[in-house]
């Protein structure tokens, strides 16, 4: 524990028995009485004369210096001074008993997870609008044909999950319905994932009829985006702001995603409630 000078035995001590040798000019302090001047003092304690020289340098700086030295000023103060005390006077005392801190500003955020609540799976006949339907040519591959007679069984249909919409910033305080598309009778959901410069479109085997409350699991989640007077509808990322599900102006292609709709391809779907 740091040992703090009695106030009241500075504060009765007589200016003329203590000198303080400061950076630029004298003032004054005390310090505590060795177990030997204690003697002295309680026999003549009139004779006792303490002279303290403080340097610069580097010393170990204690609470015990400070409130010495806070108590030197106090006096000083009160002592007539030929020109006003100034806030750089008490600067350079308070340079000379505090060590300098460093610290560094730190600007940082954090965002949580998104947490999607699912409520519930619908099945959908899906259409681009030149009229090209799903087809799952392998396991993993999803690509869109125009289907007629016997080959119109073909076509999968979509399990849409819904999850609970949300509120969107950028667009006016609009809703957006989340939703994972899946192929129905499989397990099989589009996701949207980064491979090597830019998103592409997948096909995983997953469960995702549940909430959703992980980063990792976003990709599975794209936003309905309807239009009720054209009776349309597009799958936006996400994961990925601004690319959405397209299939291509050519037969026989795969189903992917862009970021530049209905120029090169078509993202533009009709839904009919199976």
């Amino acid at each position: 524990m740091a040992f703090v000078p009695d106030l009241d035995m500075l504060e009765n001590s007589s200016l003329n028995e203590e000198t303080f040798y400061g950076l630029d000019y004298p003032c004054v302090q005390k310090k505590p009485r060795l177990s030997s001047e204690l003697k002295l003092s309680s026999q003549s304690p009139s004779k006792v004369d303490i002279q303290v020289t403080l340097t610069e340098g580097h010393p170990t700086k204690t609470f015990r210096q400070a409130a010495v030295l806070m108590v030197a000023m106090t006096k000083l103060l009160k002592r007539p001074s030929h020109h006003d005390f100034a806030d750089s006077d008490l600067g350079s005392f308070l340079d000379a008993v505090f060590e300098p801190i460093p610290f560094q500003r730190c600007d940082s955020s954090y965002s949580g997870a998104p947490v999607y609540r699912y409520t519930r799976s619908q099945s959908f006949d899906i259409l681009d609008i030149n009229h090209k339907s799903f087809v799952l040519e392998s396991p993993t591959q999803l690509v869109a044909l125009h289907l007629q007679g016997p080959s119109a069984g073909r076509k999968v249909k979509l399990n849409i999950a819904l999850y609970r919409p949300k509120s969107s910033p950028g667009n006016g305080g609009a809703m957006q319905m989340p939703v994972a598309l899946g192929i129905k009778g499989y397990k099989l959901y589009m996701s949207c994932v980064m491979s090597g410069a830019e998103p592409t479109l997948q096909l995983e085997e997953a469960d995702v009829t549940r909430d959703i409350d992980s980063f990792e699991l976003t990709r599975f989640i794209f936003y309905r985006l309807d239009s009720p007077a054209e009776g349309t509808t597009r799958f936006e990322s996400a994961a990925f702001p601004g690319w959405f599900v397209c299939t291509s102006l050519q037969p026989k292609q795969p189903v992917s995603i862009t970021n530049q709709p209905d120029e090169v391809n078509i993202t533009t779907y009709r839904l009919t409630r199976h």
